[in-house]
């Protein structure tokens, strides 16, 4: 009896504790993020299923490149001097160089009489040596700060000579480009322009310098452009979008939807190796059809993300 009594007390202890048993809920699984999102693991093939891609490849498309720009100067007749017309900048800093140059300027023809005259007293005995010295010296000077402005005007894309000559009723339009571009556009061919204040209005220019230094920093190259002002619609400051024509070749492109936009920045995800996708900059073209032409940022042959890209996005920059 005793020995029923104990089996039994027994089989309702392990009773109660199988009862008692929780069972652990299965691990949520979460992408891996890397290198501040440029790079994404997944965990699993079901997961990666998600994010179909397919194979980038050339076509022969006819496409435009695109870049932002802004009005950077324009140029208005001087009521005051007809000989010099008023140039006015969208950058303070530049504005200053051109007037401080401009004032330099008049200095020098005024130094250059003093510095006669100097010698010209020294050789009759009515001044000193010293005297010519001193005045070459300003001289000196003041030729050393005008090439100072000429060289501040060019690195921001106006060298002095052109801004001196600049006709009335035209505009500057400053674009950058990257540098990997430059093959694709040439000093003196047209483009075309659709300023922000005006969506329905296209503007005509010409690719007129292309900047002799690149940003050490974004690997950028600034282009200045030559538009016709004569309505005078076009003001400093103002937000563009300049189109290049490009002739027919083979180019780059994927479908739209592998292409996703942030901060005015353009993106792909390439799948570089099983469950592994890597965030890509790009700089994109015309959209032919449901496609986009694609300049840098991608080679032939890798693997574009094509379906479900915005997730990519949402998991690469933490939304």
């Amino acid at each position: 009896m005793n020995q029923y009594i104990a089996a039994l007390a027994l089989l309702l202890s392990i009773m109660a504790c199988q009862k008692t048993e929780k069972k652990a809920p299965p691990e949520l699984l979460r992408p891996t993020v890397e290198q501040d999102g440029k790079v994404l693991i997944l965990p699993t093939k079901e997961m990666a299923s998600a994010f179909k891609t397919i194979t980038a490849s050339t076509s022969n498309l006819v496409a435009h490149f695109e870049a932002p720009a802004q009005v950077a100067a324009t140029v208005l007749a001087s009521q005051e001097n007809p000989n010099q017309n008023l140039v006015l900048f969208n950058d303070a800093e530049l504005a200053a160089h051109y007037t401080q140059l401009l004032q330099h300027r008049i200095n020098i023809r005024t130094l250059k009489v003093n510095v006669s005259r100097a010698k010209d007293l020294a050789a009759n005995g009515a001044g000193t040596g010293r005297d010519v010295l001193e005045a070459e010296t300003q001289l000196d000077n003041e030729e050393a700060a005008v090439i100072e402005h000429e060289a501040r005007l060019q690195m921001g894309g106006f060298p002095a000579e052109l801004l001196l000559k600049a006709r009335p009723h035209t505009a500057w339009v400053v674009c950058e480009v990257p540098e990997s571009q430059l093959t694709r556009v040439k000093k003196g061919q047209t483009c075309k322009l659709t300023f922000t204040a005006y969506p329905n209005e296209e503007f005509s220019g010409v690719l007129q310098a292309i900047n002799e230094i690149a940003d050490v920093q974004t690997r950028m190259i600034k282009l200045r452009i030559l538009v016709n002002n004569a309505g005078g619609k076009l003001k400093a400051g103002m937000f563009a979008t300049v189109r290049f024509g490009l002739a027919e070749g083979n180019y780059l492109s994927v479908p739209q939807s592998a292409v996703v936009t942030i901060q005015g920045k353009d993106y792909l995800f390439v799948e570089t190796k099983p469950l592994t996708y890597e965030r890509r900059s790009v700089t994109t073209g015309q959209q032919t059809g449901n496609a986009l032409v694609i300049f840098s940022g991608l080679k032939a042959g890798e693997q574009v993300v094509t379906e479900n890209a915005m997730q990519l996005k949402g998991i690469s920059f933490g939304f």
